[in-house]
């Protein structure tokens, strides 16, 4: 680094400029317009371009999966004159909304009758009350309006489907059907409550949440941070400068990726910032510890500035290149989603190095760096540091028990690690306040759950659409449905046939009544013309890691029902069967990225260190600390959803930084005697109260998060926080008694 020291040094005035340029660019993309798209649009399926038939249209009042929202209308007295007159006049106020495509109820639910005609399942608003209290017991027995009447009968479930294209405003959905449905009944003398949950409101909570915890726990933990800074620097230009770094890093990559259109989502844009800040302090402090030092001892600033570049910006270069590394290997993964994740967060370590190393240097060589040493002789964390010499020759001591003891503990943790499993559930990416998360769980406990998977069932072209086979092969998979305690109301073609009369055994009678039952009902669950029938299912949320045994054993289940029966063909399919093979692929790509990263970043540490052995030391700290919080996880029943695994990426920059800076100072250091031991001690002062620095002020601003009422929020932070610590203890003991013990070259004294 000796030769770009010297091009700073020459070329000073040109950094400034260059400083001054990139900021006006990375400002051009925050003058941008915002996109009108989605945030995860970019991952979903493209639209058909054939608008929908009547037919399916119809249809789709039936496909509860499909819907945008559920209602629940809760009372004491449901099924009275009174609240049902009331519901009535909730939901034409609903559907008067102009975005409110289709609301439906048990009200509206087609009668299933030998005839083609029957009483109406609830009676008009005149009838007796004998009549509503008897509806309630026909509704709950009823195939398909049992599934919208909780099982107590206290409550109903109204699917809500909206008309994207009228809305505006997402946050407009929930506020205003709310608005609509409690306006209606508030004139009306009943005890109905209303609440709203299902797809659109469980976002737009999740999303309103995650702004709210993102600006007041980012203001907190920079303040904190800020704070801190300035009682361990104890100067206020050392304080704006090493403050100003990170946030100029974090101004130039949001910007230039803005400006440039590098697809982004929601996870990328929580972690980046966050990453980019943690690289660019803990760079900053490095730099900053070294320049000040040398100003200490005499050195102009620019001097200062450019001995700083030429010991501390390798390893700046290093920390960079390694945590790249980490995100870059999300290249390899199989996900657009994870992919576009490491793609902009690799983008942003480069940027950050980029800012922090030509920031600090430059303003360090300024007129600031005449004032930077101040407060230097009050330095408590490298008092502190020097008071550990006692602990630094106490390991080296007794190094060979100590690096046994690291490596040993390590692997224990790592193993606890690797029995973590992937999972999935709504109830982490919400607050416990949320109202449409209470609904959830309220419709968990009483309607089975309102998130729905399937049972396809195709039959080949020799077998007649009426045959009585087809209903035996459904119920077969019913009863299979049945048997999980997890899933819950079964419904299929055969369960509605059972509300006609005779034997609901007696498949043959039924066969017969397939063509009595109205065609748009009969098409949605069994279609004649393309010989397939489904069998729809309520599954609750409670995590796909509980869920992921209930599929396999149903698939293998099925498989056996098709071998029994010759030219069936059984699958299943649906969003959360999807969502739990898809979630499976992605941990095990990231866990394979991470792996890889793991290795390609060893080959880099053991090339630039020019030793094999010093890239196979390194190792036991940097997997220590990504064990230590795995094995955190563990403990605390955590498991590992696409989040974590990807907080796992940063946890690994994490770790390696502090090994990077260590490991370059001991190298300095011993290439003045060739004395490990002494290099190490000498290492150990140098940097340890830089990596101490780091540590403090990282674990305050990420343990402001732990208050967060998001648990998403808070297992990052406990995963930080963890990882931070792990890591500068890893560094500051386990490392250097491996290198006493091992290093390759040099001359080793007695410790002191």
């Amino acid at each position: 680094m000796e030769s770009v020291a010297n091009l700073f040094v020459r070329f000073r005035p040109l950094v400034g400029w260059m400083l001054l340029i990139v900021t006006a660019v990375a400002a051009l993309g925050y003058l941008l317009p915002l996109k009108n798209q989605h945030p995860l649009e970019r991952y979903e399926s493209p639209l058909e371009d054939e608008p929908p038939t009547q037919s399916e249209v119809v249809q789709s009042r039936f496909n509860l999966a499909g819907s945008d929202a559920f209602m629940v209308i809760e009372s004491d007295q449901l099924f009275t004159p009174q609240s049902i007159s009331a519901v009535r006049k909730l939901v034409a106020s609903v559907e008067a909304l102009d975005f409110v495509d289709s609301v439906f109820w048990a009200d509206r639910v087609p009668v299933l009758n030998v005839f083609g005609f029957a009483d109406p399942l609830i009676p008009p608003d005149d009838a007796s009350p004998e009549a509503f209290a008897q509806a309630g017991e026909r509704l709950r027995n009823h195939a398909l309006a049992g599934q919208l009447i909780s099982d107590d009968g206290r409550a109903l479930l109204l699917p809500i489907v909206y008309d994207w294209l009228r809305i505006d405003d997402a946050y407009q959905t929930t506020e205003q059907v709310l608005s609509a449905a409690r306006n209606a009944i508030n004139t009306t003398q009943t005890d109905l409550r209303v609440r709203l949950t299902g797809r659109a409101p469980l976002f737009i909570d999740q999303h309103s949440a995650f702004s709210r915890n993102q600006i007041v726990f980012q203001v907190i933990g920079y303040s904190l941070a800020l704070v801190l800074a300035s009682i361990m620097f104890r100067g206020l230009a050392a304080v704006l400068v090493v403050a100003a770094a990170p946030c100029l890093g974090v101004f130039w990559t949001l910007g230039l990726v803005k400006l440039f259109g590098v697809p982004a989502n929601p996870l990328a844009e929580i972690v980046m910032p966050v990453m980019v800040a943690m690289v660019g302090l803990t760079d900053g402090v490095h730099l900053l510890v070294h320049i000040r030092r040398r100003r200490v001892a005499g050195d102009e600033p620019l001097e200062a500035a450019r001995s700083a570049i030429e010991k501390v910006g390798l390893a700046c270069w290093l920390t960079s290149l390694t945590t790249a590394i980490g995100f870059a290997s999300l290249l390899l993964a199989r996900s657009d989603y994870v992919q576009d994740f490491g793609r902009v967060c690799c983008l942003g370590v480069f940027i950050a190095f980029v800012a922090v190393v030509s920031f600090i240097p430059w303003v360090a060589s300024t007129w600031v760096g005449r004032y930077i040493e101040r407060g230097q002789e009050r330095d408590l964390i490298g008092k502190g540091v020097e008071q550990l010499r006692g602990l630094i020759n106490a390991m080296l001591a007794r190094r060979w028990s100590v690096s046994i003891v690291s490596v040993l503990i390590t692997v224990a943790l790592a193993a606890f690690s690797l029995r973590l499993t992937p999972d999935n559930r709504m109830k982490s990416a919400l607050p416990a306040s949320s109202q449409s998360y209470q609904a959830l769980e309220y419709c968990d406990d009483h309607f089975g759950g309102i998130e729905f998977f399937r049972v396809e069932i195709a039959w080949p072209e020799a077998i007649a659409s009426d045959d009585p086979s087809i209903l035996g092969v459904i119920r077969e998979a019913e009863r299979l449905v049945g048997d999980e305690p997890l899933l819950s109301r079964p419904l299929s073609v055969r369960t509605m046939l059972s509300s006609f009369p005779g034997d609901a055994d007696d498949l043959a009678t039924q066969a017969t009544f397939l063509s009595l039952m109205p065609r748009e009902l009969k098409n949605f669950f069994y279609n004649e013309t393309r010989r397939w029938a489904v069998v729809t299912i309520r599954m609750q949320d409670r995590g796909i890691a509980k869920y992921a045994p209930v599929f396999t054993r149903l698939e293998q289940g099925l498989a056996e029902i098709a071998a029994a029966n010759p030219g069936f063909e059984l699958r299943l399919d649906g969003q959360p069967v999807k969502i739990a093979k898809d979630l499976f692929q992605i941990v095990t790509d990231l866990r394979a990225s991470l792996g890889a990263a793991s290795l390609v970043i060893l080959l880099v540490l053991g090339v630039v260190y020019r030793s094999v052995r010093v890239g196979l030391l390194s190792v036991v700290p940097n997997v220590f600390p990504l064990a230590a919080t795995g094995a955190l996880l563990y403990f605390t029943g955590e498991s590992l959803d696409m989040s974590s695994v990807c907080a796992f990426v940063v946890c690994l920059g994490i770790a390696v930084d502090d090994t990077i800076h260590f490991l370059s100072r001991f190298r300095q250091e011993l290439a003045i005697d060739g004395d490990v031991h002494a290099a190490i001690r000498r290492a150990f002062v140098g940097v340890g109260a830089a990596l101490v620095m780091t540590t403090v002020i990282l674990c305050c601003g990420f343990g402001t998060m732990l208050l967060s009422d998001l648990p998403g929020h808070r297992t990052f932070a406990a995963m930080a926080c963890s990882t931070i610590a792990a890591a500068v203890v890893g560094d500051l003991i386990a490392l250097p008694a491996l290198l006493s013990c091992f290093h390759p070259s040099g001359k080793r004294r007695p410790p002191a």
